[in-house]
């Protein structure tokens, strides 16, 4: 019994490494702050910019929202501009938990754009550097529509800009230079403080 035993724990010792040596890191993530741009759309697709951010992470990037009927040219009534997803186009800049990842070998699995113009409660994707590895996001609640901003013309009223903007934006991260300055400062002043003698040894 104890010869099978061991044989099974050598078992278990060889080939437990190669069962999880492909496995991809997981990381979840959670957005606090999205900050979304509009402009008119001139037939190329790509007129939303957008940004997504949470501590550690900062993700920007492009897309384009199919709304040619309206925000191309002027129209007559303003309330037959009505927001839709948003098709994304790519990244600019890709920071996840403090690491960044190449733009052009990242992207999400399923769209973080709802059909309805704003941002789904949750989304995953592949981001990669030299490693890759797969975020989940969730994105909370938002309260907030965008805002479409239109000036008038003969016979009628030009989209110009819209915004959606909503969350808290993360408080930044100390940078590690700059905790250090705070510390020797806290050093310079407690040693003043004690060359007077104003602290008890």
């Amino acid at each position: 019994m104890k010869r099978l035993l061991c044989a099974v724990a050598m078992v278990f010792v060889v080939l437990a490494p190669s069962a999880y040596a492909d496995d991809i890191p997981l990381l979840n993530v959670n957005i606090t702050y999205v900050e979304m741009h509009m402009g008119p759309s001139d037939g190329s697709g790509d007129n939303v910019s957008f940004l997504f951010s949470g501590l550690g992470t900062l993700i920007t990037g492009f897309g384009g929202m199919a709304c040619y009927d309206w925000c191309s040219g002027p129209i007559t009534d303003t309330s037959s501009a009505s927001v839709s997803e948003i098709f994304l186009g790519g990244f600019n800049s890709i920071r996840i938990k403090g690491t960044n990842y190449d733009p052009s070998s990242s992207g999400f699995s399923d769209s973080p754009f709802s059909m309805s113009g704003d941002v789904n409660g949750s989304s995953s994707g592949f981001f990669c550097n030299d490693t890759c590895v797969q975020a989940n996001f969730t994105f909370p609640p938002f309260g907030v529509s965008w805002g479409l901003n239109f000036v008038p013309v003969d016979g009628g009223f030009q989209f110009v800009s819209g915004q959606f903007i909503d969350g808290t934006p993360p408080a930044p991260t100390p940078e590690p230079g700059t905790l250090g300055l705070l510390a020797t400062g806290l050093l310079g002043i407690v040693g003043v403080i004690r060359r007077k003698g104003l602290i008890c040894r």
